[in-house]
């Protein structure tokens, strides 16, 4: 399942690169629905609970990564400007905006998704 995706990926970057664009998101848009049919298509279950614990578990990781990096990350650039004369260049501020409201995105997302399950216990 994972390798169809992996293989649309790479060979659409390739075919982009070559100046392909349309054929390589084809390729990809291939790659993900190869995925879905394998997933849906077979009758053999392909995740059981141990699967389910080891994602359980490594988004927790990744979550507590991501906050204690957003946290100190954004901090750091705010006193960066306040207590110093740097000022970031116009195109980076914008990528750090855009990453600072894209991590409140994926914080919101979770809490909806957290607060839904948590209610259908």
């Amino acid at each position: 399942m994972f390798g169809s995706i992996l293989v649309g990926v790479a060979v659409a970057l390739v075919l982009r690169n070559l100046g392909y664009p349309v054929v390589g998101e084809a390729v990809y848009w291939l790659g993900i629905l190869a995925f879905f049919a394998i997933w849906k298509g077979t009758d053999i279950q392909l995740v059981d609970e141990r699967d389910w614990e080891l994602e359980r578990r490594a988004s927790l990781t990744a979550f507590q990564i991501i906050g204690a990096v957003a946290v100190v990350g954004f901090s750091a650039a705010r006193l960066l400007t306040w207590l110093t004369d740097y000022t970031f260049a116009p195109m980076v501020q914008a990528m750090l905006q855009g990453a600072f409201y894209g991590l409140v995105g994926f914080v919101v997302a979770f809490g909806v998704s957290y607060l839904y399950h948590r209610s259908r216990l």
